[in-house]
């Protein structure tokens, strides 16, 4: 009887998660989302290079999309415990479609200036910053329990290949046709999520809100019990200062691309996109790692080596020595981000881990808004490679911080 039941039970694999209808329907649409976030990204960055050929304006698109997520992060993980999340996603998915469509109308119109995109980017930043709670609750309810971390590594897998993809996408596009064209793309990138929610929201699998705590109390009693735990509170100094530093990298690589090495766009698309490919192959690399070293070793890891692929992409004597160093910064990258977003989520009972959650995304996207606009300001007094070389030395000491704030 034992040996039949346990027969009857099927293996999970990778794609399990795939079998749900409604799980399969959210990662296509979500994986041509993606493609269209980061080729807007790369399309943002790279019109305001030309708008204001400041490398300050550029590192200011970073800020405009990180800001509201600072911001609104943490009252956005409360507001998705509160409320139905497939209409609260529909909602603002339509929210970003709209902004979207309004960059797209005003660039073909030919009356994009600086200030209209970072206004645009805001308000994306904005519906952004209102979905990642709500989507990753939601998500993890579609599928069983013993799928959550499959799910997981679906949607990891989809995020990365978009940034892989899209930059490089983006860049070609531009090169080829008009920038319009990219931001058009990704208008439309938003029509799928937006049909799949609102069929979800109108079928049997709406997920009922839940009122029982006023929102500052609930915010006030998640507080309270995050940081009265002094792992959490290393995990916060650690994530506030590896972000920080490298956000030096993701704001101002556009225009060090386009200003200081005089790429084209199709170039500048490829060098982003060469991130991505090094965080999939730091994806590969990354359970062995953990296993062997651990997750304070392997943050330590991979800051010094966010830093010296800083240091290699300040010097800029050779081509090579910048794709290499773009390599290493997504393989770093993906060591960073799955080692900090890990140690966030298992530290917590469910009844607060989406505050908590909030909380550690609220400080990630402080440290990559602040370190956006002070790399900005300081590229602006001096120049873009000696900014990269003080962010550099940022990163590398950070591994002296493990011993006094360890993760684990």
């Amino acid at each position: 009887m034992t040996k039949g039941s346990s027969a009857a039970r099927p293996v999970e694999t990778l794609w399990s998660p795939l079998g749900n209808r409604l799980f399969r329907s959210l990662w296509i649409a979500n994986a041509a989302s993606n493609l269209g976030t980061w080729m807007q990204g790369m399309g943002a960055a790279w019109l305001m290079a030309q708008l204001s050929q400041s490398a300050q304006m550029v590192a200011l698109v970073q800020a405009a999309m990180t800001l509201p997520i600072f911001l609104l992060v943490v009252p956005a993980g409360i507001l998705a415990d509160r409320h139905d999340r497939p209409t609260l996603l529909l909602a603002t998915h339509a929210v970003m479609a709209l902004s979207a469509l309004g960059l797209s109308l005003t660039i073909t119109a030919g009356l994009m200036t600086p200030q209209i995109l970072l206004v645009g980017t805001l308000v994306i930043g904005c519906g952004a910053a209102l979905t990642m709670p709500a989507w990753q609750a939601a998500v993890s309810t579609l599928v069983e329990p013993g799928q959550i971390h499959s799910a997981a590594a679906l949607n990891g897998m989809s995020f990365n290949f978009a940034r892989a993809v899209g930059p490089a996408l983006a860049g070609f596009i531009a090169q080829a046709a008009t920038i319009a064209t990219i931001f058009w793309i990704n208008a439309v990138s938003f029509l799928g999520l937006i049909l799949v929610f609102w069929r979800w929201r109108t079928g049997s699998a709406r997920i009922r809100s839940t009122k029982s705590e006023p929102p500052c109390e609930a915010m006030a009693m998640g507080f309270s019990a995050m940081l009265s735990n002094s792992r959490f509170r290393s995990l916060l100094v650690r994530t506030f200062i590896c972000f920080f530093g490298a956000s030096s990298m993701w704001s101002l690589l556009p225009a060090f691309a386009a200003l200081q090495l005089q790429m084209e766009a199709a170039e500048v698309g490829l060098l982003m996109g060469t991130i991505g490919a090094g965080a999939v192959l730091g994806g590969t690399l990354l359970p062995r790692l953990k296993a062997k070293i651990g997750i304070n070793r392997l943050i330590a890891v991979a800051s010094t080596q966010l830093g010296l692929a800083l240091l290699l992409a300040a010097w800029n004597g050779t081509s090579v020595a910048i794709w290499v160093s773009m390599l290493a910064t997504g393989v770093g990258w993906a060591f960073i981000v799955s080692s900090l977003n890990g140690s966030a989520q298992v530290m917590f009972p469910k009844s607060i881990r989406a505050r908590a959650i909030s909380a550690y995304l609220m400080v990630m996207y402080g440290a990559t808004t602040s370190g956006s606009c002070l790399w900005g300001a300081l590229s602006a007094y001096s120049d873009v490679s000696t900014t990269f070389i003080v962010a550099a030395w940022v990163l590398i000491l950070s591994p002296l911080l493990a011993s006094r704030w360890p993760v684990e």
